[in-house]
């Protein structure tokens, strides 16, 4: 293989692929990137058996040709080549990398036990890459660990992408909170489609492809694979096995609600945030008590105690007390800007959050029983 690139796109597509791969691989081989060449362009990819990368830059291709090398060292290399056109010499054994006045070898990686990479489904529309990263990266926060994702709770691992319309649904729960935003997008034709994608590979494909339109390519009837892509770059996802849960009838109704309070989000989370720092090491809940025209929260634990008062429209909860982990609640105020509207049940049923001016997103948080 034989061609010729320029430095700074070589070295962005192998530091995004790079950054996908596993830091200490079970197999080797699963630490490389396989450069292959041909026409008027060189593809990069990546793959650990879960996820997948595969940049294509455009390059004048002397030799096309097949080569395996080093992930980390070809994204360390490349970074610190000087800024122009770079050769790229492979062999058999070797890959050299050349720009005026700088040479780097590195050795080939036998690609025979290399796996075969996932073919991306077809695409199904195109999504803001900004809104979904955002969308995805504070769902995640909300889905259920690994670790405690085992049997039939599996489907809470993911965040949960479906189109409806022209619109997107991004939902997570790790059963003690609920997240759910809708995002714009442009579908192709009649396009529907759903995945469910390990909420931490979710967020990092997100996060990478933002800045830009979004390709979203919904998983087949025969297929576990899922695939997102912008720009240079598509990366492709093996699904969680299991369903996500049916957590539509999770939501509180509100007309159900004993009463409801409107605050400023930032308001409160700070407030939240500040009874937090008493409560010690552990998740102990915060203590939130209402009046007509505010909202006391309290925290504390072995001896420590602090309160804060925030401004809030109250109705119908004098008298009501309900406690909250801190962590769980200011996470799902966190996304709000200007005014939430929480409504109440009881002290131990779920409560709804919901931004005042703002359709596209609510929240569910479960109370602590208080003792």
């Amino acid at each position: 293989m034989k061609l010729r690139i320029d430095q700074k796109q070589l070295a962005d597509a192998a530091r995004r692929a790079h950054r996908r791969l596993p830091n200490n691989p079970l197999q080797p081989v699963l630490g490389g990137l396989l450069l292959a060449s041909d026409g008027d362009s060189v593809t990069l990819s990546g793959f650990d058996y879960e996820t997948s990368t595969r940049a294509t830059l455009p390059a004048d291709i002397l030799e096309p040709g097949v080569t395996l090398v080093s992930g980390r060292l070809l994204a360390d290399v490349t970074a610190a080549m000087p800024a122009g056109p770079v050769d790229v010499v492979a062999d058999d054994h070797e890959v050299t990398v050349t720009a005026p006045g700088t040479v780097f070898t590195l050795p080939t990686i036998n690609r025979a036990d290399y796996p075969e990479l996932p073919e991306p489904p077809a695409a199904a529309g195109t999504v803001d890459g900004d809104l979904l990263a955002a969308a995805v990266g504070h769902a995640a926060q909300a889905a259920m660990p690994d670790k405690e994702a085992t049997g039939n709770m599996e489907g809470f691992r993911g965040v949960h992408l479906a189109a409806d319309g022209d619109t997107l649904t991004v939902s997570a729960s790790d059963r003690y909170r609920i997240v759910q935003h809708t995002v714009p997008w442009q579908p192709d034709s009649d396009a529907t489609g759903s995945l469910l994608i390990p909420a931490a590979d979710f967020a990092a494909t997100a996060k990478q492809l933002a800045g830009q339109q979004v390709r979203v390519s919904f998983t087949g009837p025969d297929s576990s694979v899922a695939a997102l892509a912008g720009g240079t770059l598509t990366v492709t996802s093996r699904t969680v096995a299991a369903p996500f849960p049916d957590i539509a009838s999770f939501f509180p109704d509100p007309a159900q609600a004993v009463g409801w309070m409107r605050v400023d989000a930032t308001d409160l989370l700070d407030a939240v945030k500040r009874a937090g720092l008493v409560n010690g090491k552990e998740e102990l809940p915060v203590r939130l008590s209402f009046d007509r025209d505010h909202v006391t929260v309290r925290g504390g634990a072995e001896g420590s105690t602090g309160a804060s008062q925030v401004a809030a429209d109250v109705t119908d909860l004098d008298g009501f007390t309900a406690g909250y982990r801190p962590g769980f609640l200011g996470s799902l105020l966190a996304p709000i800007e200007g005014l939430a509207q929480i409504w109440f049940t009881t002290p131990n049923k779920p409560v709804l959050i919901v931004p005042v001016d703002d359709d596209s997103y609510r929240a569910v948080c479960m109370p602590v029983r208080l003792k």
